[in-house]
């Protein structure tokens, strides 16, 4: 357990290009969003833990955690319109709004203890973390008709991954100071307010369950995380 660490994982996305409900899709035995609960329950102080779920669905995901995970202390918030929303109201759950923060994406369920620690560590230090790793490609901007405009320097991109940590007072306050704005992640906004933030490499495989072809992929992974 760390004790003043918060866990706010995001269970929203509407699935389209998954072809259907992703997050309650059943992966190894347990829905997909309920493996990354599972296994950071046991870091946070139990009622510091927050589900977002999507607007609506309420019902849904708590009976299926009651189902899986029976007993287990879990703060359900729903959530907003797009991303950005729904972080903020998790961050309002929320109380006090000091220590440390950890933002998921539950579509990640690969993701390790031991990178969360490291994360928290790196943020005791400079503010804000974040997992990653350092893009090989080679990038093209294209016109319409996918037509090659340029080809972009990879020096210095990396490809971010969840779960980002932050200080949660900073990253509150980075919400509270931009309710209008949209974000693709976390780190977005908390550096956007002027807080330091800083990219931790990540060799390990993190992830995110977008098409129905990932899960395959995923569950192999799972089982060997059981050896």
């Amino acid at each position: 357990m760390i004790p003043d660490l918060s866990i706010v994982i995001v269970a929203g996305g509407s699935g389209r290009r998954f072809g259907g409900d992703k997050l309650l899709f059943e992966l190894d035995g347990l829905p997909v969003f309920l493996h990354s609960v599972k296994r950071f329950l046991p870091l946070a102080v139990p009622g510091k833990l927050t589900v977002v779920y999507p607007k609506g669905r309420g019902e849904e995901f708590t009976k299926c955690a009651e189902h899986f995970l029976p007993g287990e202390k879990i703060v359900w918030v729903e959530g907003g319109a797009i991303r950005t929303d729904s972080v903020r109201n998790g961050l309002e759950a929320i109380e006090p709004k000091t220590g440390i923060v950890a933002i998921h994406d539950a579509a990640r369920p690969l993701a390790s203890v031991d990178l969360l620690e490291r994360l928290v560590a790196e943020t005791r230090r400079c503010g804000g973390a974040i997992p990653g790793k350092i893009v090989t490609d080679t990038l093209k901007r294209c016109k319409e008709s996918n037509l090659i405009e340029e080809t972009v320097s990879r020096t210095g991109l990396w490809r971010v991954e969840t779960p980002q940590v932050f200080h949660l007072a900073q990253l509150y306050r980075a919400y509270r100071q931009n309710p209008g704005a949209d974000f693709s992640d976390d780190a977005g906004i908390y550096t956007y307010a002027g807080f330091t933030c800083a990219v931790l490499d990540n060799p390990d495989d993190n992830t995110k369950i977008t098409y129905f072809n990932d899960i395959a992929k995923v569950e192999k992974q799972l089982r060997e995380l059981r050896k």
